[in-house]
């Protein structure tokens, strides 16, 4: 019999089993310890029976597992390509991204592979750009830097998890504007340097527009002097061609404006004589060399240095003169939606930012662009008529702003 009971009492099995593909085996075995019985002995052997007769079927093979790149090949490569790249970054960005990996990312975690890149070396990563020093904003601008490329090294099946890349709420820095009487001053320098160097201080002071947007605006394409109006369509910028370990020279590109967003400002009348004021052809660049060609960074970024000099006022970017705009404008009280399409923001809340500085730091207005504002009923053009009236206030521009410049 197969089943049969051993000289120490247990119930044992073991018999042959022929097997569907012809060939037979050997089953054994006992009942289980709770019930040493004949029929648990039976039952263990025709359970050991049908597992011979159906075997489980045979695992699939182990899928190779993918080859870990390090955090600066993947960087270097399919994210930059595929990520950057792919996803049309503009040149700006890309430049930002590759200096953020080379300065920081690259030294700390250049070497390790993905999948050792976890939450301990990301606070350790944090830990040391502030032991150098770097503010709360620049930190955040690394951490979005590696917390995307990491993020999309979990899209591609490399890493099983993304670690934390926390980023710290920053206070928005206050907007640096120049209050009205600096702002005349400001002009009349511009206008001492010549008709090229006003009408780029007027766009940026009396449209709000970038310094870049400034350099790539084209006279067909953007202004509209029989309707008084600007279009940003474009703005210049510097960045790489590709990730090149860094190597690669900066360039100056023309790209779409800041956020995507193409908008249309009115003129002031300002703005609008300083621009037919320029003695040539209406084509090519508006602000540009003697040779038709757009200025660079350098040039522009230099002059308005020079500007100020001749103002007798402290050197500041041409940003300034678009915090100016947008401030001003707020003082006057224009409808901040409408500010945010002269401005070109995507929220609101950047808009705002001009309206609640107005807010907490009340400034007289002039009563010469009180009265400039009178005799418009709408209130847009109120507006502007009251920011095309700085440019001809009698504050002090006849006498301190002009002695500046001769000074």
């Amino acid at each position: 019999m197969s089943v049969r009971r051993d000289p120490d009492g247990r119930w044992r099995f073991r018999a042959r089993v022929c097997l569907p593909d012809g060939t037979r085996t050997r089953i054994s075995g006992s009942a289980p310890s709770y019930s040493n019985t004949k029929a648990a002995a039976q039952e263990a052997e025709r359970e050991a029976i049908f597992v011979a007769l159906h075997p489980p079927p045979p695992k699939p093979p182990e899928a190779p597992k993918k080859e870990v790149p390090t955090y600066e090949e993947w960087f270097k490569g399919r994210f930059w390509s595929e990520w950057v790249i792919g996803e049309r970054n503009k040149p700006s960005e890309r430049r930002s991204k590759e200096i953020i990996f080379r300065v920081h990312l690259q030294p700390e975690l250049g070497h390790l592979k993905l999948d050792e890149v976890n939450a301990e070396v990301v606070q350790k990563l944090r830990a040391n750009l502030v032991g150098k020093g770097l503010g709360d904003k620049r930190i955040n601008n690394v951490m979005v830097v590696l917390s995307k490329s990491l993020r999309y090294a979990y899209d591609c099946e490399l890493i099983d998890r993304v670690p934390k890349c926390r980023v710290k709420k920053v206070e928005r820095s206050e907007i640096e504007a120049w209050t009205f009487e600096e702002y005349t001053r400001v002009l009349v320098g511009a206008k001492a340097e010549g008709p090229f160097w006003y009408a780029a201080a007027c766009l940026a002071g009396e449209a709000g527009l970038r310094i870049g947007e400034v350099r790539a605006l084209r006279w067909r394409e953007d202004v509209d002097m029989i309707a008084k109006t600007v279009t940003v369509n474009t703005q210049m910028g510097n960045g790489r061609d590709d990730m090149n370990g860094g190597n690669d020279a900066v360039k100056q590109y023309t790209t779409t404006p800041k956020g995507r967003t193409r908008r249309t400002i009115p003129m002031t009348d300002t703005l609008y004589r300083a621009l037919k004021a320029l003695d040539v052809v209406r084509e090519g660049y508006v602000v540009r060399n003697l040779n038709g060609t757009a200025m660079s960074d350098a040039q522009t970024s230099h002059e308005t240095y020079r500007i100020c000099r001749k103002a007798g006022l402290p050197e500041r970017g041409w940003h300034v003169l678009r915090h100016t705009f947008g401030t001003h404008a707020a003082r006057f009280g224009v409808n901040p939606w409408q500010l945010m399409e002269w401005m070109g923001h995507k929220r609101i809340d950047e808009t705002m930012g001009y309206v609640h500085m107005v807010e907490r730091k009340p400034r007289p207005i002039p009563s010469e662009l009180v009265a400039a504002g009178m005799t418009e009923t709408d209130p847009t053009n109120r507006v502007l008529a009251q920011l095309s009236a700085r440019a001809g206030q009698k504050l002090a521009k006849n006498e301190v702003a002009e002695q500046a410049v001769a000074g």
